[in-house]
């Protein structure tokens, strides 16, 4: 049940992704509000994450806070699709980020059902469901963008949401067993953990690229080279589909070359695929470029939220996966917001240069940090 949840989280957060940045520019949206939309998804998760992982360390329980997640992406969905203005836009989707930030709870939640041993190989099926996810979202999305309207996505968000309610509330949560008690000590002795820090620092750089290209200006990038609706949605699809095969593929790279070699290697796809946007003119050559990101993009999340959770102990693992998606969420916050103000004042292809440096500096910390030993 916490799978399927977890698989409806990620369809009602991303049926209208795709087709976000063009509904704010037809409600009359610059390019720096069209920037402002996206980043409001990242506002309640940098303020949000940490209380939540931390809440949920405390209490001992992690569902309460996943259904929360859940009823806010149904509810941010049925507001995006009413909303009247940008700043009305702007405040909807800041709710969906509450969805967002539930990620810590949901992921958490599921990794509860595994042992020690496990950990690795249960972060990287979670990851797998959240790319399925998002494939099929984007994809769906775009064939209903195209058949109906690109508001029926929205829409498609409200009723998939209320179903991951459902299905949460069908799902038992295994008891968390503690070796000792919670205090202020233990956030900070968590929120200071070195190889935390590394890869909420790595997390936020590939946040920071797909908030300001993949979700933000490669839609409009694309409708300016011709790009349908539908193919609109296709992109963002190849792009999630390519993720799934670097999330899966990824413990293995790991055991192979270690984590910061798989890092660096991620860093070097993400990087070439934004950096060629600017020398592309057709929809194919951009889709090409989007499904090499895809792949680094899935391969760096898997490994970084592996690495986030095996930092601490099981019973910190909801804060330390607080303060990494926190973290990250920077990333999600500044990607956008700065990619707006950059299109308005230089062009849209100074974003893509920007965000190629912005993935090289991410592999740059990855290939100078010290990580543990994958797992054999």
């Amino acid at each position: 049940m916490v799978t399927g949840a977890t698989f409806a989280l990620w369809l009602s957060l991303y049926f209208y992704v795709p087709f976000l940045p063009l509904r704010a520019l037809d409600l009359g949206a610059s390019n720096t509000m069209v920037g402002a939309v996206i980043a409001a998804y990242a506002i309640a998760q940098v303020g949000l994450r940490i209380p939540i992982g931390v809440g949920a360390d405390l209490l001992g329980r992690r569902r309460p806070f996943a259904l929360i997640a859940l009823a806010a992406s149904a509810l941010g969905a049925l507001w995006l699709a009413v909303s009247p203005s940008p700043w009305s836009l702007f405040l909807a989707r800041a709710l969906t980020g509450v969805a967002g930030a539930g990620w810590v709870a949901v992921s958490v939640l599921y990794a509860s059902y595994f042992s020690e041993a496990e950990t690795g190989r249960a972060m990287s099926r979670i990851m797998a469901v959240n790319a399925i996810g998002l494939v099929l979202a984007t994809f769906v999305g775009g064939l209903l963008a195209d058949a109906l309207d690109p508001l029926a996505t929205f829409y498609a968000g409200v009723v998939v949401g209320g179903i991951g309610v459902g299905m949460l509330l069908l799902a038992p949560e295994p008891p968390l067993e503690r070796s000792q008690r919670y205090s202020q000590a233990t956030f900070w002795e968590v929120a200071r953990t070195p190889l935390l820090l590394t890869v909420s620092a790595i997390g936020i750089a590939v946040q920071f690229v797909s908030f300001a290209t993949s979700f933000g200006f490669i839609p409009v990038y694309a409708e300016r080279i011709g790009a349908s609706s539908a193919a609109i949605g296709n992109l963002t699809t190849v792009m999630f589909a390519t993720s799934v095969a670097g999330t899966i593929g990824a413990p293995w790279l790991a055991r192979r070359v270690g984590y910061s070699a798989a890092l660096g290697i991620g860093a070097a796809a993400i990087a070439l695929s934004v950096g060629v946007v600017p020398l592309l003119d057709s929809v194919w050559a951009l889709g090409a470029s989007q499904a090499l990101g895809g792949l680094g993009r899935g391969g760096m999340n898997a490994l970084l939220i592996t690495l986030s959770v095996l930092a601490v102990a099981p019973a910190q693992r909801a804060t330390a996966m607080g303060v990494y998606q926190a973290l990250y969420a920077i990333g999600m916050l500044s990607g956008p917001i700065v990619s707006g103000i950059v299109v308005d004042q230089t062009s849209i292809e100074a974003v893509f240069v920007l965000s190629a440096a912005v993935s090289v500096l991410g592999g740059a910390i990855a290939l100078t940090a010290r990580m543990p030993a994958a797992e054999v």
